[in-house]
């Protein structure tokens, strides 16, 4: 699988020795006519770098009407606002990369400021943060953009729409394991139940050689609040939060990770990378939680493609029914004994077995019964998702979403679910984005 998606994002800078401005001054001098007069720039141009905060002056090209020929600060270097220093590629991937992704703004700064002897005058961390999130907004530009661009390409609309003909995708058959391979893992277990129930279960399984995995999870952070409380104004007692949602890709060795704000915009990312990279025709194989809202999104999505499964975590499964049985059931010691019936029979996928050991549930025993309902009525909507784990596992083939919660740590909490700390929505994607940049190994992409 050819891992790319980012690319080439930013535009080409130039590589940083003080040098490089006199080679640009003699530039101006050979680009003067003899009738031509170089005048010094009045405003320095001011470069913020991985060796220290710098100016320099600049030359005009002046003709015998005062009329601007050529002017270095326009002609040669990125042009610049009253206030902005030009940051260089070495800064950049020190402080967006291998700092701020690791630490606060206040101690990359300050490492950064005290590595180039400029503690005193040197980048402040506000400055660091700006740039921070306005990179990271630059790179979701990129990625958006892109993603458009890939759609429109295959017959997608901008939204993810797609337009081509139906059958297109929605021939293709699923892509699973042989039947015989199937039918020799789930007769291991006909000592406990009967075969025929375990092979009755709607999941299929799916050939790893042909199969994409995907994981997809939210992850939330607390939210800045947009202005400061007064004192005498009672603080909301609901708690505010940015989600970021993180998908990870993995096929075979090869993986790669996406992120952005909303389901709906990152399954529109994932569309356009398995495009870009030329999975489809593949077994899309996705790991959920269970969240209703989140199976209808990818549905919704993937309708035009038949070959797709989703499959429920187990331990999102197990802990379900635990919490549930918790608060539905009298005592701890009676929920234990209903769970040590119910999850061997989940976790073989005979899952109307395990509906209807719940439903049968003496009376005596039940201190809850609308939670007990709520719970035979998430297995019910959750059947078509709920394999046969033991058979899975024996054929090696993975049952957990746990790599994708492991890249929201990696992603976003490590980063962002410190004591404290809050962040608006735009500076906890741009965090996220950057930290999914180096995450995929595309640094390099800074480098122009």
């Amino acid at each position: 699988m050819k891992v790319q998606f980012y690319g080439q994002h930013t535009r080409q800078f130039v590589k940083q020795f003080p040098g490089i401005f006199l080679r640009f001054q003699k530039k101006t001098f050979e680009k003067t006519e003899p009738e031509q007069t170089i005048v010094t720039d009045s405003r320095r141009y001011k470069v913020d770098g991985e060796v220290g905060r710098f100016e320099f002056a600049t030359h005009s090209v002046v003709d015998e009407k005062g009329g601007i020929q050529f002017d270095s600060a326009v002609d040669i270097f990125p042009v610049l606002k009253a206030k902005a220093f030009y940051r260089t590629i070495g800064l950049k991937e020190i402080a967006f990369i291998y700092g701020n992704t690791e630490n606060s703004f206040r101690k990359t700064i300050a490492l950064i400021n005290r590595i180039r002897y400029q503690e005193k005058d040197g980048t402040p961390y506000r400055t660091l943060q700006e740039n921070t999130e306005k990179e990271g907004a630059d790179l979701i530009d990129y990625i958006a953009n892109k993603t458009k661009s890939i759609l429109i390409q295959n017959n997608f609309t901008e939204e993810g729409c797609y337009q081509g003909h139906n059958q297109t995708y929605l021939k293709n058959k699923p892509i699973t394991l042989a039947k015989e391979k199937v039918i020799r893992a789930g007769e291991i277990f006909s000592d406990n139940y009967a075969v025929s129930d375990i092979l009755n279960n709607p999941v299929y399984y799916e050939d790893p050689e042909r199969t994409v995995n995907i994981s997809i999870d939210d992850v939330n952070v607390k939210k800045q609040e947009e202005t400061r409380q007064k004192e005498d104004i009672p603080k909301e007692p609901k708690r505010k939060y940015v989600h970021n949602t993180v998908i990870h890709v993995g096929k075979g060795q090869e993986s790669y990770t996406l992120n952005g704000y909303g389901m709906k915009t990152v399954l529109s990312y994932l569309i356009a990378f398995l495009f870009n990279n030329r999975l489809t025709g593949n077994r899309f194989q996705f790991f959920t939680d269970g969240h209703t809202t989140l199976n209808k999104a990818i549905i919704k999505s993937f309708s035009w493609y038949k070959n797709l499964g989703i499959i429920l975590d187990w331990y999102h499964l197990e802990k379900k029914c635990k919490e549930q049985l918790s608060m539905a059931l009298k005592g701890s010691k009676i929920r234990n004994q209903v769970l040590k019936q119910l999850m061997p029979i989940l976790w073989h996928g005979i899952t109307d077995k395990g509906i209807l050991l719940l439903e049968e549930i003496d009376g005596a025993l039940i201190k809850n019964e609308k939670i007990l309902s709520k719970l035979i009525e998430y297995l019910k909507r959750n059947k078509p998702y709920i394999p046969c784990y033991a058979v899975r596992k024996e054929l090696g083939l993975r049952n957990s979403s746990n790599i994708g919660e492991k890249m929201n740590d990696l992603v976003v909490s490590n980063r962002q679910k410190h004591n404290g700390m809050s962040w608006s929505k735009d500076g906890s994607i741009a965090m996220a984005s950057i930290t999914a940049l180096k995450r995929n190994l595309e640094v390099l992409s800074l480098q122009g």
